[in-house]
């Protein structure tokens, strides 16, 4: 009762004592901003995490401290204004500048964004900014544009590159619908407004950025270097297709708040480079542009590409150091400093402002003292597996975890898209920590200092397994992992239930749940 009372007023008294000097500029300092308030109806096996997506680097994902009657907070550090996703459930965008204070109230018992935002109360700083911004997640979540997947999809795998930028156009009509309505139901305040201006048009660029790997995924097209493709499967989007993402040009300190939108930019531009002006042009026998903007090679000779191919096609100064810091930022959330050391003379050169600069510094310093002096999380079993056969390392996580559900992640130090679900392991981990339930972490094809530095920064639980680059390649072979992420479900009784790449951390729960049955 005590803790529960005592959070209460800190949170009182941060969020009555506040004052927002900063107004909408940014500084060379960073300035704290507290995120505070109560969950209605909570459930006490449940989290709340804040995301914090910096623009040009890796998001954090923030578990608040929470009270068993739901009362939260959540603390951190901004040079600029930004948007961060508060995760219960469901989640939904709050609004905030360096220096904020917000109380957030809203009703736990609602897994659907357009029936929580109903219930969300907002006071201290911006609240009347983001009462007008949860007014227009109302709207945006509530229409077909955002929910009818099965309408996106038919247009991804039936329109050819003519057609689908026509029904880009559509989209973007109907997403200006909305906004319109939402202006003029709500007369809301400049900062709310610019920022679902952002954020309802990055649809348009979202989806044009997507459709050529999708296109292909859907109409089951083998890759071009793939020995039974035929030309046919080599298709690609014309040349001039990414264009309008030059169109997301300038990026402008009024843009900042949509830290969450612009973080997705780097992206878009990557594939402008690549898919676009990268096309046709010569290269050498160290690396090669392959079609949907896809590239292959050498690291250090891709490496170099991205730097300076950014420096040469995007037009726009501030977007430049924007995919610099993104392109740094993505090697050392794989554990690796050898880019930025290797190309620390451009870094400074190009990277000048603060909010860009600083940071990504920092991140250096971190990660090179992490990669030297690693911490391994005390809650993780290390296994030590390295003269063991593919089938002896089989046999142990099957004899460990016997009559429980298994939960098995392939992942690498290496792989982006395996490092962006490792948080989302570590809050199911957390929901399911008390049933029967193995979560069991296998690395592929990686150093020891890299695995040992990823398991010490996002802190993760469960059975770790490394295994060397032959045992690496007999697993795959053995469950035919073709990529990773790659994930498999086991039931109580050693029965492989499902594997494959969609068994994503936050999408797999209920089916856990079900072989727990």
């Amino acid at each position: 009762m005590k803790k529960t009372v005592l959070l209460y007023l800190t949170v009182f008294i941060v969020i009555s004592s506040s004052s927002n000097i900063m107004g909408n500029q940014y500084r060379d300092k960073p300035q704290q901003i507290i995120v505070a308030g109560k969950v209605d109806n909570y459930d006490h096996n449940l989290q709340v995490i804040v995301t914090v997506k910096r623009i040009g680097l890796t998001q954090d994902d923030i578990t608040a401290k929470i009270d068993s009657a739901g009362n939260f907070i959540a603390t951190f550090e901004s040079y600029i204004p930004l948007d961060v996703v508060i995760g219960y459930k469901t989640n939904f965008w709050v609004l905030l500048h360096p220096g904020d204070s917000i109380f957030v109230q809203f009703d736990g018992k609602h897994r659907n964004r357009p029936g929580l935002l109903e219930t969300v109360y907002f006071s201290g700083d911006a609240a009347q900014t983001n009462r007008y911004a949860a007014k227009f997640q109302q709207m945006y979540f509530s229409n077909e544009i955002y929910y009818d997947w099965d309408k996106i999809n038919k247009a991804v795998k039936e329109y050819d590159p003519a057609q689908y930028l026509q029904y880009l156009d559509t989209l973007r009509q109907k997403g200006k619908e909305i906004f319109d309505k939402f202006v003029a139901e709500n007369q809301p305040d400049n900062e709310s407004k610019r920022w679902a201006q952002i954020y309802i048009g990055s649809d348009y660029y979202n989806y044009l950025c997507w459709y050529a790997s999708d296109h292909r995924e859907a109409n089951n097209m083998k890759e071009f270097w793939d020995v039974h493709a035929t030309e046919e499967d080599a298709w690609d989007v014309p040349k001039g297709f990414y264009d309008p993402v030059l169109h997301l040009l300038p990026i402008e300190p009024s843009m900042f708040m949509s830290a969450y939108v612009l973080s997705g930019y780097p992206g878009h531009f990557s594939r402008y480079i690549f898919g676009d002006k990268l096309k046709g042009r010569k290269t050498d026998s160290t690396w090669a542009v392959l079609p949907g903007g896809r590239y292959m090679g050498q690291k250090e000779s891709i490496d170099s590409v991205k730097i300076f191919s950014s420096i040469e096609f995007i037009p726009d100064p501030l977007m430049r150091q924007i995919s610099l810091t993104y392109i740094f930022d993505r090697d050392f959330n794989k554990q690796s400093i050898s880019v930025y050391e290797r190309f620390r003379e451009v870094a400074d050169t190009h990277i000048k402002e603060p909010f860009l600069k600083e940071p990504l510094y920092q991140k250096y310093l971190q990660t090179k003292s992490r990669i030297e002096n690693p911490q391994v999380y005390t809650k993780a079993i290390l296994k030590e597996v390295a003269d063991f056969s593919i089938k002896q390392i089989v046999d142990d996580i099957f004899q460990q975890n016997k009559g429980k559900v298994i939960y098995i992640d392939f992942w690498g130090t290496w792989c982006g898209p395996c490092l962006g679900e490792l948080p989302n392991s570590k809050v199911i981990e957390h929901e399911l920590k008390d049933k029967d339930v193995a979560f069991v972490y296998v690395c592929l094809e990686s150093e020891e200092k890299k695995w040992k530095a990823t398991l010490d920064k996002f802190q993760l639980g469960g059975q770790q397994y490394l295994l060397s680059n032959k045992q690496s390649r007999e697993m795959r072979d053995l469950f035919e992992i073709n990529g990773v992420p790659f994930y498999m479900l086991i039931d109580k009784n050693g029965v492989i239930q499902e594997k494959g790449s969609h068994l994503r951390p936050l999408s797999v729960k209920n089916k856990i749940n079900e072989l727990l049955k």
